[in-house]
């Protein structure tokens, strides 16, 4: 995998690769914006100069917040539409190779299939309001009450409602979001399983990213807590089998592990020991 780490925009974007410089990242996962500054166009042109000058293989997008797509308040989803589209336009601005998203939640009064029907039609919508050229990411999430995206085949189920009118989507797997959604990846037969699972649901080109964090979450709890790889409760053997991978030699992993002082650099270097 092509090692990396979400870096926070909160001093500026410049600073974000002034992490991945210090850390010899090759991947980097960004917000597309600091809270209510967004970048104008002359600082995204200096991101991407700098971004090109560092040399850096692959940036990912992350969605700022979980908008309500697939809510079926028709006022909230436009919010939402316009909201996506916004961000969309930046992660082209930034130079992103995908935009990674997550699904949301339908509405206590709909079923997850018109979540799913309302999800495709805001996230077309977005794309053709801000002309949004990268690829497109759907992550899955922890599972549990109305989130959409928990198991591989929901993801599937978004990828083939959005249809061939979104043409360049992928997936990014979160490792801590499947164990708790019900996916046993401490193990390295359990991470084979998972890998093989995916590669018949999805299709094997399609997961493009992985998120790999562990967590403090208990298996199946469909509870979010990432944690220090080594400390939780993923162990080392799945996150093996991941790493080596001829299929995902090329494709981003991106620890988004917490942040303390050297916490970084502790656990790229686990994990990249792991994967020699």
């Amino acid at each position: 995998m092509i090692l990396g780490v979400h870096a926070s925009v909160f001093r500026g974007l410049e600073r974000a690769l002034d992490e991945a410089r210090a850390l010899d990242c090759q991947a980097l996962q960004i917000l597309p914006y600091r809270r209510h500054h967004p970048p104008s166009a002359e600082e995204l042109a200096a991101f991407r100069a700098a971004r090109g000058a560092l040399g850096l293989r692959v940036l990912l997008v992350h969605s700022r917040y979980a908008p309500s797509l697939g809510s079926s308040d028709a006022e909230r989803r436009d919010n939402s539409v316009a909201h996506l589209a916004r961000e969309l336009a930046l992660s082209d601005g930034l130079g992103g190779d995908a935009y990674v998203l997550h699904a949301g939640a339908h509405s206590p009064d709909a079923t997850a299939a018109e979540g799913i029907g309302h999800f495709a039609d805001s996230v077309r919508s977005a794309i053709l309001k801000s002309g949004f050229r990268g690829a497109l990411l759907l992550e899955n999430v922890p599972g549990g009450g109305r989130r959409i995206g928990g198991t591989l085949e929901e993801l599937a189920l978004l990828r083939d409602a959005l249809g061939p009118q979104v043409p360049r989507v992928g997936f990014c797997l979160d490792t801590a979001h499947a164990y708790a959604a019900g996916y046993e990846l401490s193990t390295a037969e359990g991470a084979l399983q998972f890998v093989a699972r995916a590669h018949r649901l999805l299709g094997a080109d399609s997961v493009r990213a992985f998120h790999l964090n562990d967590t403090r979450a208990l298996f199946g709890s469909n509870r979010e807590h990432h944690w220090h790889w080594g400390k939780g409760r993923l162990h080392l053997e799945g996150l093996r089998v991941l790493l080596h991978r001829p299929e995902f030699k090329h494709v981003p992993g991106i620890l988004e592990t917490p942040k303390e002082p050297g916490a970084d650099a502790a656990n790229l270097a686990l994990v990249r020991g792991l994967a020699v």
